[in-house]
């Protein structure tokens, strides 16, 4: 009887502890919801790829999860030790404590039973690692660790749910680090990529547009500009943003004072806080280009400080920030914000 007792409980610690694991090999997608921020799918995978992820649920309805909508995975067949020391770290996901995260993964990844685990698992588990990574880089040896690591997952695996989001992530590091031929070519797979959501097509756009910007080759920007503004099915999203680049590329060698008015008048304009991120950003592309880091400072700070909801755009001022204060040589600040930059991966 004893031993019945200890088998149900080893049980009800698999599915309790592992709370974010499902039992009976269901599977379960956590997703973005604009309600309540995430929801969960559970049921059956029928097929995963670059597009997203088809369920079957538990009363017999196919769902259709786009990748860009895909927080987490827990699969129905991820090994019980795995199941269980993955639940363990629940408090670090809803804390996004990376480095925790980051090290029981990779306790996770060198599991014997996760070697020998079904690929669609090993490839999530590489994803969560790589990715975290990337997220916990800290100094320039890490950077490139993670900047491998993650060009080794998008090199391996192009048709995956996880591939716009380890490329996405591997050409803002590659773009932070001034390495833009790299970042250039990781973001023009991407938008050329079959199956991959438009959301990640659009981000790839403007991040083509903005490392233009800063690796000042203001033609190719320029003509990227022209081609967005050219495309009627374009997404109205990226031709706001667009615009912005516009008076950007136009004011990088131009009239300053006439630039910085129509930014200006264009962030008062807008409703959206990612667009007035933008249009500070482009502000102090442009201050920056026209060799006043001091005006520029103060525009990225804009974003660090009120318009920091756009993540993409947050990291990208403080990155310039960075730079900054290295030329500067103000190493106290650049200290500061390459630690906040840290934790805001």
């Amino acid at each position: 009887m004893r031993r019945y007792i200890g088998l149900f409980a080893l049980a009800v610690l698999i599915c309790g502890v592992a709370g974010q694991t499902l039992v009976f090999g269901q599977d379960r997608v956590e997703r973005r919801d604009k309600k309540t921020g995430t929801a969960s799918v559970t049921g059956k995978i029928q097929d995963e790829n670059a597009g997203g992820i088809r369920v079957k649920g538990q009363l017999g309805k196919e769902e259709a999860i786009p990748s860009s909508d895909v927080v987490r995975v827990n699969y129905g067949d991820m090994p019980s030790q795995a199941a269980i020391e993955l639940g363990k770290l629940a408090p670090a996901e809803d804390a996004r404590d990376y480095p925790a995260l980051l090290k029981g993964y990779e306790a996770v990844q060198a599991l014997p039973a996760v070697k020998s685990a079904p690929p669609n698992v090993r490839r999530y588990i590489d994803y969560r690692v790589a990715s975290l990574r990337g997220f916990t880089a800290d100094g320039d040896e890490q950077v490139k660790a993670a900047e491998k690591a993650l060009a080794d997952f998008v090199a391996a695996n192009p048709d995956s749910w996880e591939y716009p989001h380890a490329a996405r992530q591997l050409g803002r590091l590659q773009a932070d680090t001034g390495a833009y031929p790299a970042a250039t070519k990781t973001f023009e797979a991407l938008e050329k990529a079959p199956n991959v959501p438009a959301e990640f097509k659009t981000e790839a756009t403007a991040a083509l547009i903005d490392i233009a910007f800063q690796s000042e080759d203001y033609d190719a920007g320029r003509k990227r500009v022209e081609a967005v503004a050219k495309n009627p099915n374009a997404p109205a999203a990226l031709k706001a943003r667009i615009d912005l680049y516009q008076l950007g590329l136009e004011g990088a060698k131009g009239d300053l004072a006439a630039t910085v008015k129509k930014i200006e008048e264009a962030i008062a304009k807008a409703t959206d806080p990612s667009l007035k991120a933008l249009g500070y950003n482009v502000l102090g592309d442009v201050y920056y280009a026209q060799k006043k880091p001091r005006e520029a400072m103060w525009s990225y700070l804009w974003v660090d400080v009120v318009y920091n909801q756009d993540r993409g755009e947050h990291l990208k001022a403080m990155t310039r920030l960075i730079k900054i204060f290295k030329e500067a040589n103000d190493t106290e600040k650049v200290q500061l914000f390459t630690e906040k930059l840290a934790r805001s991966r």
